[in-house]
């Protein structure tokens, strides 16, 4: 076993021993220009970055010749025109909810079949959301504007019929005031 005064020792010893700042530059260097593969066992692969091999996407390569290979035979090439069809079958429009459900389900079918992305099946999912949150607020403003059209259109039967009956309560009140002695002229023009 150790003993404190030898763990004092090997600390003073290493105290100094620190990397100088060169030294730390080269080690980044070198790690930005080597593969970024992670192997199952958590161990990073040492081969330098093929800068031939470039990601579909034009981004900076960042794996060696070996894994970039594997990464290209693992996914396998589609046409997108032919995914296209395939997603959008039976799909006239995403304006009921049946259809962008139907969207999903063969957004789901690809994934399985790793024939798309998961990152685009992803995106492709969210914004399937949307549409469905959308679609709920726009029926629910539909289902709002017959509402105010038909309160609009009782409120003028209502007007009128207040009109009528107070129409009707003055010519009952004339009635009632016509067995009574004749009302003057003053009275006539007043009522008409």
């Amino acid at each position: 076993m150790f003993s404190l005064s030898d763990f004092q020792t090997f600390k003073r010893t290493t105290k100094g021993n620190s990397m100088s700042p060169k030294h730390t530059a080269a080690v980044s260097a070198t790690i930005d220009h080597q593969c970024q593969h992670i192997s199952p066992k958590g161990q990073r692969c040492h081969m330098l970055i093929d800068e031939h091999h470039r990601p579909a996407n034009g981004a900076r390569p960042t794996l060696c010749a070996y894994h970039a290979d594997r990464l290209r035979a693992a996914v396998p090439a589609v046409d997108p025109e032919a995914l296209a069809a395939e997603l959008l079958t039976d799909i006239d429009s995403f304006t009921t909810a049946d259809e962008v459900n139907l969207f999903l389900g063969n957004l789901v079918r690809q994934l399985a079949r790793k024939r798309i992305a998961r990152r685009d099946a992803i995106a492709l999912a969210y914004i399937s959301q949307l549409i469905l949150t959308s679609q709920t607020a726009m029926a629910r403003q539909r289902a709002d504007e017959p509402e105010a059209a038909n309160e609009a259109v009782l409120d003028s039967l209502i007007a009128g019929l207040r009109q009528r009956s107070s129409e009707l309560a003055s010519r009952g009140n004339q009635q009632s005031a016509g067995a009574a002695p004749e009302p003057s002229k003053d009275n006539q023009q007043r009522a008409a």
